[in-house]
């Protein structure tokens, strides 16, 4: 008998440690889960400086200058100066010089060659193709040897740039349409020649890395009223001012590509950073005098936006500009060795016209708010039918945690109880957008979170048609089931994985306490993935989805050994939602290519990522996007002062988000979902109704109106111009008076738009 005992205690004591092991394991120990967090601490911005800037230069002095009158359209005038490969812009409009370079340079104390890199028009970046050593050199330099032919069009120019010391060669054309200057480098005019003089024993050879054109058009500094627009985070201005800093804006658009650069790391003490979803930036010179608007409409795959403040790099000039990068560096991981890896460059040039377009601005619309309504326009972007105010409340179903025999499911809001959920909110708020995520068999982080298959542990069929019927039968209540059908937490034995150009695995970063990597799919199947649930779509009359997980994501791949580069899997995602445009699409923190494809603007950005030489947070994105699609908040329930982000709502134009579950939040230990850590609905209830009052008595107003105007009239005090209202935020703590209208102190109102 003692001898059972024993035993049985051993068993007993093996489980117990198995069990610790398996816990402890659970969470990988390079990685702390992701914690949301949002700052709604605002700086009060100052009121909009109305001083206009004079020019010392004026038009008849470009001839001493060296410029020679090319062509005009519209309004506009291009002039050339051929020995710089530099342009001027006159515009009749506002009588204002645009210089394609700082026109007081030379009288500055730089080097020749800081002097040429601002006044050239061009200049590249290139690598020795045997050491892949980098250097960067304009055509104006004498090392590059340059020869130019300038052919003349009737609306423009193209120059034929040969640096003939580094064997390379490309065209360059410079065309004027009405008020837009259009500036394109065909990649196939790019040549790469070996270089060798009666000197050199053996040939040199060079290979284009990066272009950069006009990188100082529009540039100035302090002595005048302007400023860069940066559509960093909601968006961003720099205004020049005689602050020195160090450091600079330079930023891939869209984010670091994956398939091409080093692999995803996790730095879970840093905040993290909205990344760079637009190909555009802005200049203003004055007041409501002049401003152009740069956008990237080819190249964008393999582009950086630059913005240098003041004195970085100890120049006492502001300036702004797109890198259009030919090739990137990437690491090959080799099997065995001393040596790990071994740095490559693709061959041939990324396979994509670069193109700018600047669009010149005067007037009233010299400024970040006509920036972004001219950016609305170049997208087509009509806006739609919107119904009420509504908020958008995200439920959350099933999770697992480790068990001692495999995985234990975690039912956190089963269909029943997401039901309890709506019919009790739709009491106080009956305008709904709800989201359900998770509700599918597996879950999110399931082998299938792109199926549309009951989960029985939430309570099967016959309670998903009770949770439907409800929905269907409260006005203004939409239920959108959420997909992911690019990422996977796990993946299903013949599942095709997608791999990087150097063959390696993808490993993307998913939202999860356990498991923070993910794989991903092939793209070109995202539509069909969700398309098989599309029978039961219809028969519940289901035309909302919310996509996971794509909204943020381009990169380069491989693809039956066909390398697919980042902008051709762009125009790939593109053709997915417009197999999926009979749905109305729920996208979280999307890149311009999907606005005209999505209904639902989930996480928008309230603020920047507010580095040191950034003056102010712009809603950028929401002048471009109100009235075309719903924009909704942040998870409200992360928000250290609600009341402050209210405010910061109304002026944003963003409707308020939660995310709850039925069960309490000690049910999301050990799940994937742990880092929500306080999601009970009972808890927030009555937070949200709160919010949802708050907001919704001023923004009902304007709902599927445009915002036409956004600017800071008093300091602490901002004026938003829609189509209809005038909406007056006062951020002080003192009483506002505006006209004939008062604002109390940390509040809003809406006014009527005066005929």
């Amino acid at each position: 008998m003692r001898k059972w005992k024993i035993l049985l205690f051993v068993l007993i004591l093996c489980i117990t440690i198995s069990y610790i092991i398996l816990q402890a394991r659970s969470i990988p120990d390079h990685v702390t889960p992701r914690i949301p967090s949002y700052d709604a601490t605002f700086a009060l911005n100052q009121k909009e400086d109305e001083r206009t800037v004079t020019q010392d230069i004026g038009l008849s002095d470009l001839p001493n200058l060296g410029f020679e009158l090319i062509t005009s359209s519209g309004d506009l005038q291009l002039y050339l100066n051929r020995s710089i490969l530099n342009i001027a812009i006159y515009d009749e409009r506002n009588d204002y010089l645009w210089f394609g370079y700082y026109p007081g340079y030379q009288d500055k104390p730089y080097t020749s060659t800081l002097k040429r890199w601002i006044e050239s028009g061009v200049t590249i970046d290139y690598y020795d193709a045997t050491t892949l050593n980098e250097a960067r050199m304009s055509v104006t330099h004498p090392d590059a040897g340059t020869t130019i032919n300038y052919q003349l069009q009737n609306n423009g120019f193209i120059a034929k740039i040969n640096m003939v010391k580094l064997g390379i060669s490309f065209d360059l054309h410079v065309t004027l349409d009405n008020d837009e200057l259009n500036v394109e480098l065909p990649y196939t005019s790019i040549v790469e020649v070996p270089y060798q003089t009666a000197a050199m024993k053996f040939p040199k050879e060079y290979k284009v890395q990066s272009v950069i054109v006009f990188p100082y058009l529009g540039s100035q500094n302090y002595e005048i009223n302007g400023y860069a627009m940066i559509p960093d985070g909601s968006g961003a201005l720099i205004r020049y001012t005689d602050t020195p800093y160090d450091s600079a804006y330079v930023k891939r658009i869209y984010g670091r590509d994956y398939g091409i650069q080093s692999d995803v790391t996790t730095q879970d003490h840093l905040k993290d950073e909205t990344l760079l979803s637009l190909p555009v930036y802005g200049i203003n010179h004055g007041y409501q005098q002049a401003a152009f608007l740069a956008e990237m409409t080819s190249g964008y795959g393999a582009a950086e936006l630059h913005s240098y403040p003041y004195m970085y790099n100890s120049i006492d000039i502001n300036t702004t500009f797109f890198l259009y990068k030919t090739r990137d560096r990437s690491l090959i991981k080799l099997s065995g060795g001393a040596i790990s890896t071994i740095p490559l460059i693709n061959k041939d040039p990324y396979p994509f016209d670069y193109a700018v377009k600047y669009s010149f601005l005067s007037d009233e619309d010299a400024n970040y708010s006509g920036m972004a309504n001219r950016y609305k326009e170049h997208l087509n972007l009509e806006n739609e039918d919107q119904d009420d105010m509504d908020m958008h409340l995200e439920l959350v179903g099933i999770d697992s945690k480790p068990s001692l025999f495999g995985e234990t499911k975690v039912k956190l809001t089963t269909y029943r109880e997401a039901k309890k959920i709506i019919g009790d909110l739709y009491q106080d708020i009956d305008h709904l957008m709800v989201t359900y995520r998770s509700w599918q068999k597996g879950g999110t982080y399931g082998r299938s979170p792109y199926a549309f298959a009951y989960s029985d542990a939430l309570g099967g069929r016959r309670a998903f048609n009770q949770l439907v019927d409800q929905v269907h039968a409260l006005d203004g209540v939409t239920l959108s089931l959420e997909n992911s059908p690019l990422t996977l937490a796990k993946t299903k034995v013949f599942d095709s994985e997608l791999r990087k150009t150097t063959l390696d695995l993808f490993e993307v970063a998913i939202d999860s306490s356990r498991d923070p990597l993910g794989t991903m799919l092939s793209v070109t199947g995202i539509s069909e993935r969700i398309k098989k649930g599309e029978k039961r779509y219809n028969s519940y009359e289901l035309t909302d989805l919310s996509i996971k997980a794509i909204g943020d994501l381009s990169f380069s791949y491989q693809k039956n050994q066909q390398t697919i580069y980042r902008e051709q899997m762009i125009a790939e995602m593109k053709q997915e939602m417009e197999e999926l445009d009979h749905y109305h699409l729920g996208l979280y923190e999307p890149a311009n290519y999907f606005y005209p494809y999505m209904s639902r603007y989930y996480e928008m950005p309230y603020q920047s990522n507010a580095y040191a030489y950034i003056s102010e947070s712009i809603p950028f994105i929401p002048l471009v996007l109100s009235g075309a699609s719903k924009l909704y908040s942040p998870l409200l329930n992360y928000v250290n002062h609600l009341d402050d982000m209210i405010l910061k709502m109304i002026e944003y134009n963003l409707r308020p988000s939660f995310i709850v579950t039925y069960q309490p939040g000690y049910f999301l230990r050990y799940t994937h979902v742990e880092y929500l850590y306080t999601t009970a609905y009972d808890v927030w209830k009555d937070d949200i109704i709160y919010t949802y009052e708050k907001v919704s008595e001023i923004l009902s107003d304007v709902q599927g109106e445009s915002m036409l105007r956004h600017r800071y009239i008093m300091d602490g005090v901002v004026e938003i111009t829609y189509q209809s209202k005038i909406i007056y935020v006062n951020y002080t703590e003192e009483n506002q008076t505006i006209g004939d209208h008062t604002v109390s102190a940390h509040s809003a109102i809406s006014v009527e738009v005066n005929p």
